[in-house]
């Protein structure tokens, strides 16, 4: 950070001038002593030979948000408005994993301490928040920065200042060569994309597929992810150009894209789109009675996303189809829930939960690779060396140049349980490569 790096260089530079007054005081200190006998200066050259010969351990200049007892890291996200039902189980998540951790020593016996910016997923209170964060609470790290918007209108800041961002809830391929200092975990939709592409063909067994995807950053990565997924797979003729339809955030008719998708007659439809567009196109389905299989995003594997799409689609909901990178047993969401129930009782525990506890424990896995080289540098090198396999994700991989994140997902089911919905995994955790 250019601030922090002006106080550094005016640091070293009163270090080094209180070295030379040392050394000259040294000097008119031996000068005195110019009657010492020979023996004393044999003895005197001895002890100084004796303490030269101890190796000097060097002191390690922490980054700013460190000291001996506490590690400061900020994020940002929703946590007010319409769209709170993500961030509030998202940061009771985060924290959780955060206060477990402090309560059984923190890390190297340091406390985590975790200052959060609501952006209302706004676009200027999110880059107000980062500038914030870095500037002003100096903060060690970015934890979890959630919201695709957000994140693309501070990546440039965090790049420039080079603090270590951990985490972020969005998938835009942009995330994986922003930088060394840039951690994403989840999934990036270019690669989802392409992973749905070998699904359809592998595990559908479709021939012929149509995509109905929201105009933005995240269903224009989607769809060229599916693009190239078919073109690498050999089988780029299963997508028309006359089977891709798109629609605008806002929408709420999509008469014309399920129209035009029914049309081409395809085997499933790839619907790459947030909850509420996506719960649009399945009612819309409905509404017609077209009943065909539907593979969706990994952004909608959540149970906030059935209570928002069954109620217009009770029969369509069944056909739905999601992908998913989070290998979720009884045994590996023990320590979410036992956190959970302890530290936020009342907060829901979903797939938004669980990213935001993903979040924290890959950040915590680095710092314990990083060990107590906590600057910048040392824990980019830290994290270039993890592979961390404990959590709720498959695998969290970095080396230095690669920052894909997890690369390994599977299909789950949406099947009727009593009254209401859920989520049932149905394939194996596969990468595009496997």
């Amino acid at each position: 950070m250019k601030k922090q790096n002006l106080w550094r260089q005016i640091g070293a530079m009163l270090v080094i001038i209180t070295m030379m007054f040392g050394m000259v005081a040294c000097g008119e200190k031996n000068e005195s002593k110019g009657e010492t006998d020979s023996s004393s200066q044999v003895s005197d050259t001895k002890e100084t030979s004796e303490k030269t010969e101890k190796p000097v351990q060097k002191e390690i200049e922490y980054a700013q948000g460190v000291d001996d007892s506490h590690i400061k890291v900020g994020t940002i996200g929703v946590q007010s408005g319409p769209l709170s039902f993500i961030g509030v189980p998202y940061f009771a998540g985060m924290e959780s994993y955060f206060k477990m951790i402090n309560d059984n020593g923190g890390v190297n016996g340091r406390q985590i301490e975790l200052v959060k910016k609501d952006d209302e997923f706004n676009v200027e209170k999110a880059v107000a928040g980062m500038e914030s964060l870095i500037y002003d609470e100096e903060v060690f790290s970015i934890v979890g920065h959630l919201g695709t918007p957000g994140v693309l209108a501070t990546i440039d800041m965090v790049k420039e200042e080079g603090i270590p961002s951990v985490y972020f809830g969005s998938g835009v391929q942009s995330l994986t060569t922003a930088g060394e200092n840039f951690f994403p975990v989840q999934p990036n939709y270019v690669y989802e994309g392409k992973l749905m592409a070998k699904f359809t063909k592998e595990y559908f067994n479709a021939s012929k597929i149509a995509v109905i995807y929201r105009n933005d950053d995240v269903g224009r990565d989607g769809l060229k992810g599916i693009q190239e997924g078919l073109e690498e797979l050999g089988q780029k003729e299963m997508l028309s150009e006359d089977a891709i339809m798109s629609f605008n955030a806002g929408d709420s008719d999509f008469t014309v894209q399920v129209q035009k998708a029914k049309a081409e007659d395809p085997e499933i439809v790839i619907v790459y789109g947030l909850a509420g567009g996506t719960a649009g196109v399945l009612k819309e389905m409905e509404k017609v009675g077209y009943s065909v299989p539907v593979l969706t995003t990994y952004s909608n594997a959540d149970m906030s996303f059935l209570a928002v799409a069954a109620p217009g689609a009770p029969n369509m909901i069944e056909n739905v189809n999601v992908m998913g990178w989070l290998d979720v047993t009884d045994e590996s969401l023990k320590p979410l829930m036992d956190a959970m129930k302890k530290y936020y009782p009342e907060a829901p525990v979903n797939a938004y939960t669980m990213a935001g506890w993903v979040a924290a424990e890959t950040f915590v896995a680095g710092l314990k690779e990083t060990g107590d080289n906590l600057n910048w540098e040392g824990f980019v090198d830290g994290m270039n060396h993890l592979s961390f396999k404990d959590g709720l994700a498959p695998e969290i991989t970095y080396s230095e140049g690669v920052r894909e994140g997890v690369q390994k997902m599977a299909v789950s089911r949406v099947q009727k349980n009593g009254e209401s919905f859920e989520f049932h995994i149905m394939s194996d955790f596969l990468s595009f490569e496997d």
